[in-house]
């Protein structure tokens, strides 16, 4: 299958979670959490699939990927809480209470702003007032004096979050160009690559990584290369070749990571599993971007592409991994790519939301975006697990179902277009998942018991 055939189908998958009022809805499986229950559109979801359906204007010249991009940066400044100069639901896997996050709010700033460089100035205006504020009343007001660099509370504690500030990066370089002001980059972007370069690893295994934060040497592939779209950008912007050859060092440090067997790289900057669809897409189009520099990469872009379009599923959308397991919690959910665990299959629109917009950049110029060719509806059959399945997934164009393999009953209905799920009695992972599964071994009398004791202390 081609990149543009691929693009086709996976859009038209997109767009059956698509609202009236311009929302992309989805039940979110990240890998320290799920949230089945709420569906409402968020920000994480939202700007890749704006991004992607610019890029396809871009590349094609047809008007109608444009008017949809506009609809889709319409329900964001419409939701835009100016009280707050927030993006509603910018907090992906949190939402819809949870706290807003950095990326979370460059995203979508980044993705309108590009937007309306293609609009005419009485057009635009809206995107651009609604973008500027967000950056300059929320984004900005977090930059630390010491770094440059904008600060995230991780585990309680002030910290940089590397690919959090590679996408302010990119929104700052967008309003830059809307504004013409280039001290939005020398004031505040350079500033923040500076730092992540500082931290970028200087010796050992991991030479060329970035951290996901600046506090600790964790590794997480995905986030390391949302980090060097944005440090690429500013070499493009600039033309300083440090953050070039910061990019090669990342890429050449994550190449090895790649399973020759599956085409799929690990999660964590190592070899072996979880390894994700939406992190190698990413890898490819890091590898493609810098395919046009004098630079060494010991990747092939198009054969890394190929391996993942063979896996995209008959009604356009991909699955997330293989051998997923959860991040905060090995324990209880490790690794096993021998089994299809349901989060490994079930397709979602925030991961496959990157991966369109991957897709939409790796498209050749003049491009034909052809009819999908996607059939409904989907059925997968997952694995027995520790603790649940397994299920038969069903999904057709206005909802998908779970059944229990073992009595065929029915645990969970989501249908696309609502904000909440109709019914859900599969477990979620969140924050005392954990806690709740190390007390499971206890007596009913005792787990009862360890439950109420936050209640006599308070």
């Amino acid at each position: 299958m081609s990149v543009n055939e691929a693009v086709a189908n996976l859009w038209s998958w997109l767009h059956t979670w698509l609202d009236d009022e311009g929302g992309v809805h989805g039940y979110v499986v990240h890998h320290h959490r799920d949230n089945l229950k709420f569906l409402t559109p968020d920000t994480w979801t939202q700007a890749p699939c704006i991004l992607g359906l610019l890029r396809i204007y871009q590349k094609t010249k047809e008007k109608k990927w444009l008017v949809l991009a506009c609809r889709l940066c319409d329900y964001l400044v419409n939701n835009y809480l100016d009280s707050v100069h927030l993006f509603r639901n910018s907090n992906h896997e949190r939402k819809p209470l949870g706290k807003p996050g950095i990326i979370h709010n460059a995203l979508p700033a980044f993705a309108i702003l590009e937007v309306a460089k293609e609009l005419e100035e009485d057009q635009r205006q809206n995107y651009c007032e609604t973008a500027k504020d967000n950056i300059m009343n929320f984004l900005l007001r977090l930059q630390s004096r010491q770094t440059g660099a904008l600060i995230s509370e991780y585990h309680g504690k002030p910290a940089h979050i590397h690919n959090m500030n590679s996408a302010a990066i990119l929104a700052l370089i967008a309003l830059s160009e809307i504004e013409q002001k280039d001290s939005l980059i020398t004031d505040y972007a350079v500033p923040i690559a500076k730092h992540i370069l500082a931290c970028q690893v200087k010796t050992g295994n991991q030479y060329g990584a970035y951290p996901y934060v600046d506090t600790m040497p964790i590794y997480r592939t995905l986030y390391s290369l949302i980090t060097s779209v944005g440090i690429h950008r500013l070499y493009e912007k600039t033309g300083n070749s440090e953050l070039l050859k910061s990019v090669e060092k990342v890429i050449n440090n994550l190449a090895p990571f790649v399973d020759g067997e599956t085409g799929l790289i690990c999660h964590y900057h190592r070899t072996g599993f979880p390894q994700w669809l939406p992190d190698t897409l990413l890898l490819a189009l890091n590898v493609k971007l810098l395919e046009n520099e004098e630079v060494e990469v010991s990747l092939d872009s198009n054969d890394v592409l190929q391996k993942i379009l063979s896996r995209q599923y008959i009604h356009g959308s991909f699955p997330l991994s293989i051998g997923f397991a959860d991040l905060s919690y090995t324990k209880g959910l490790p690794s096993n790519p021998s089994i299809n665990r349901w989060r490994d299959l079930l397709p979602t629109p925030n991961w496959n939301a990157w991966n369109f917009w991957a897709l939409a950049e790796l498209l050749s110029p003049k491009s034909h975006i052809p009819n999908p060719s996607a059939e409904f509806p989907l059925i997968l059959e997952t694995s027995d697990e520790e603790n649940e399945g397994p299920y038969q997934i069903i999904e057709d164009e206005t909802k998908t179902i779970f059944k229990s393999g073992r009595d065929d009953k029915v645990v969970g209905i989501f249908r696309k277009k609502e904000d909440v799920a109709s019914y859900c009695l599969i477990k979620e992972r969140g924050d005392f998942w954990r806690t709740l599964e190390s007390i499971n071994k206890y007596p009913a009398w005792i787990q009862r018991f360890l439950l109420a004791i936050p209640n006599k202390i308070g």
